[in-house]
């Protein structure tokens, strides 16, 4: 194929469609930045006016210099005879800028809606997989709407994709049920990113990310633990982090019950009295402090202690202050733990 040899008059028309794309691109440099600035003051009061503008820049550049790109095509003499191709991908890249827009418009503002929710239930740290299948969603359709609007028939696709989900919902029966658990844990809200969790037969951490197949939980020595989402939709969990921050912290001890047991949680008493009004950055201010008989075991007494943290992650550091404290006071009022 020998190549396309231009008149003069063609040059011309060449050159001249340059240097037009060229300005196009100044513009689109320039007049997005306008339109930005715009759009914030008008829809300043909404809150949510910024941000649109800015997920907007980018697209509304992107469209001026394909709107030029592709007119100035149109204006070449010499490509008349391909100009239904061309039009073709004109329609085309013009609808992936504008889907391409959506989605920078839309994600977005799912996470501006989780930031002023009234009920403050939704955590903006919990929008990462809803925002995933947006965007899948978002371009799915768009994809769609590109091969209809060029003119290739959807409907036998359709089919086909119908026949093949079948198959592919059988054979990735588990990962399905993974990502529908994901769903059913986003959705109902019962634990979010950030949260402090004890999985029964499992983990006890906070939650970094609830994914598509797994949740990742960073326990409490430092590993990253990953659960099946199928497998902690259905597990008993305690979510510390579910009403208030502050958590009880229990202790449980053994004494002889030979031992002045009035003498004990008198000294128990006053020991975490202590404690409370030192460490006041661990503990809830003002919660009582808890300490109970609870049985006669062969020949001890079982005895539980409770005082209240500000937060789950203070737990660790007050129940070993609390068991340093304890101890110290009972081997120097001579009482012997069993």
């Amino acid at each position: 194929m020998s190549p396309i040899e231009l008149t003069s008059d063609q040059w011309v028309e060449t050159l001249t469609a340059v240097a037009i794309l060229g300005v196009a691109v100044l513009i689109a440099l320039l007049v997005p930045r306008l339109i930005v600035a715009l759009l914030g003051r008008l829809t300043a009061r909404s809150g949510a006016g910024d941000l649109v503008a800015r997920a907007l820049r980018g697209p509304i550049g992107t469209l001026i210099v394909v709107q030029t790109f592709f007119l100035v095509l149109r204006r070449l003499s010499y490509l008349h005879d391909g100009w239904p191709i061309v039009e073709r991908a004109w329609l085309a890249t013009t609808m992936v800028v504008v889907i391409y827009g959506v989605q920078r418009v839309v994600v977005p503002l799912t996470q501006w809606y989780a930031g002023n929710t009234a009920t403050g239930r939704t955590r903006i740290h919990s929008l990462p997989p809803l925002q995933r299948a947006l965007r899948a969603v978002i371009w799915a359709a768009g994809a769609l709407m590109v091969l209809t609007a060029v003119g290739i028939e959807i409907t036998p696709l359709l089919a086909g994709l119908g026949l093949g989900g079948l198959a592919m919902a059988l054979a990735l029966q588990p990962l399905l049920a993974n990502i529908f658990a994901s769903s059913y844990l986003l959705s109902d809200q019962s634990i979010r990113i950030g949260d402090a969790v004890q999985v029964q037969g499992g983990p006890t951490g906070t939650i970094e990310d609830i994914g598509w197949r797994a949740t990742r939980i960073r326990s409490t020595d430092n590993n990253l633990v990953l659960v099946p989402n199928a497998v902690l939709a259905q597990a008993t969990m305690t979510n510390f982090d579910a009403t208030a921050p502050a958590t009880d912290v229990t202790l449980t001890l053994f004494v002889s019950a030979q031992e002045d047991l009035g003498s004990v949680e008198a000294a128990c008493v006053d020991e975490l009295t202590r404690l409370c009004e030192e460490a006041g950055d661990l503990v809830v201010q003002g919660a009582p402090v808890s300490f109970r008989y609870v049985a006669f075991l062969d020949g001890k007494v079982e005895v539980t202690v409770r005082i209240r943290a500000a937060s789950w992650g203070e737990v660790g550091a007050l129940r070993h202050r609390r068991i340093l404290r304890i101890h110290s006071r009972l081997q120097s009022e001579g009482v012997g733990l069993a």
